[in-house]
């Protein structure tokens, strides 16, 4: 699967002419280091520099394009190229006899397809890449105009998921026939990964019928928290197929069904799924009155434990009358 990663543009930046001319302009260029005087002067511009720039995509246009979503509304977006050059360590830019090495053989170059979307009067930006290294790279060609905390770590409050999410995906799968609104919904949940205890301890479930997996259920009935949640979902005539976490990072399956698309698959989807799907999913989520009751989670949670244990208790013959026993040692202990 693709993986995606989504940033948010500074809020003064409202418009995708704005990023043409904040943003798209930025370019930068540094002399290679560890290299004497002399050789400096004897090479060329190209070859002595490394330079960062943006550049089309393929054969993407470079004209601001109109796409419309699910739901009718129309969105704009613009699709351009991030391109960098780095130098390898100085063991790397010299040969057995202490020449420098030609350019192509001494730099790292990195290129991420970078989409830009305009939603309520804010610009976002898809990178096609979950490389955290090239990401960090490319974050040069943004200026200022990239939203990050004190410490340069990227700012993207609006698509920050509550795993609690991932739970609520869950029990609408599970109780409600995966029913989210009227053609919207759950088709099916295809994997997860989770944390027990802390981030170092992790458990991962992937089966074509991964919510009755044994593992799932017990991971569910300790309301442990999801990491990522491999979903299929179908808006009328629409199917995604994506993992998404919660770094707001996106996997997106190829197999997406997206009806009369004129354009680029990847694109589409990932402009869907962060234009319209996500949204929407925050809004009927933080809308559900039912979800909201702690008698939901609980008796949701608890049912899922119930399953298990008469899972394991049918698989070994263990009858209610051994597990009442267990119990009241278990009791006993305690007391």
């Amino acid at each position: 699967m693709a993986g995606t990663t989504i940033l948010s543009i500074v809020e003064e930046i409202k418009t995708l002419e704005q990023v043409e001319e904040n943003i798209l302009n930025i370019n930068c260029s540094s002399t290679i280091k560890h290299v004497g005087e002399q050789v400096l002067e004897a090479l060329s511009n190209q070859e002595k520099q490394l330079f960062s720039l943006w550049r089309r995509s393929d054969d993407f246009p470079t004209e601001i394009q109109n796409f419309t979503l699910p739901n009718e509304i129309g969105i704009r977006y613009l699709v351009r190229e991030t391109y960098i050059e780095t130098s390898r360590r100085r063991v790397n830019m010299f040969d057995e006899e202490d020449n420098l090495l030609p350019k192509s053989q001494r730099t790292i170059t990195d290129s991420i397809q970078t989409v830009f979307f305009e939603i309520g009067e804010r610009i976002y930006v898809i990178l096609n890449s979950t490389n955290l290294i090239s990401i960090n790279k490319s974050k040069k060609l943004f200026g200022d105009k990239l939203k990050e905390t004190a410490t340069g770590e990227i700012e993207i409050t609006e698509y920050m998921i509550d795993p609690d999410l991932f739970y609520w995906l869950f029990y609408k799968h599970e109780k409600d026939n995966g029913i989210l609104e009227p053609r919207f919904e759950v088709s099916d949940i295809a994997g997860f990964v989770g944390n027990i205890a802390d981030e170092n301890h992790t458990i991962k479930g992937n089966s074509v019928d991964t919510p009755s997996l044994l593992v799932t259920k017990a991971f569910v009935s300790k309301f442990h928290p999801f990491r990522s949640l491999h979903v299929v979902l179908k808006y009328q005539n629409y199917t995604l197929d994506f993992i998404l976490n919660d770094r707001s990072e996106c996997y997106i399956n190829p197999g997406c069904s997206i009806p009369n698309i004129r354009i680029d698959k990847q694109i589409a989807a990932s402009i869907i799924i962060y234009g319209f799907i996500i949204p929407r999913l925050y809004e009927i989520f933080s809308e559900d009155e039912v979800w909201k009751r702690d008698t939901t989670k609980q008796d949701f949670t608890k049912n899922m434990g119930l399953e298990v244990i008469k899972e394991i208790a049918d698989f070994h013959g263990i009858s209610a009358e051994e597990i009442i026993v267990i119990l009241k040692s278990e009791d006993a202990k305690e007391a």
